[in-house]
């Protein structure tokens, strides 16, 4: 009887996540991370999201990035308080 031998590929999900910037119509910027950043931004467009209560805010998507040693949500929301000021800036 032959043998046969079974390799398990085992997957890892990517749970690290990444840091998104959106620009509003009223030119705020909003910071956020999700591992799924597309339907994130979906429901923040939709009205779905406390901090922005009105639907179709969102006027651009100005970067989607992967999470790492130098880019987190805390770093990003500094860097953009301390460019465009604190009330420009909103964190979700």
């Amino acid at each position: 009887m032959p043998s046969t031998t079974t390799t398990n590929i085992r997957t890892t999900k990517n749970t690290s996540g990444f840091v998104f910037v959106l620009k509003l119509h009223d030119g705020c910027y909003v910071i956020g991370q999700a591992t799924n950043p597309t339907k994130r931004i979906a429901c923040i467009n939709s009205g779905l999201n406390r901090a922005i209560p009105r639907s179709l805010q969102v006027n651009q998507i100005v970067a989607i990035r992967e999470k790492n040693d130098n880019r987190s949500l805390p770093s990003v929301v500094k860097y953009f308080c301390k460019r465009y000021g604190d009330e420009k800036v909103i964190a979700v």
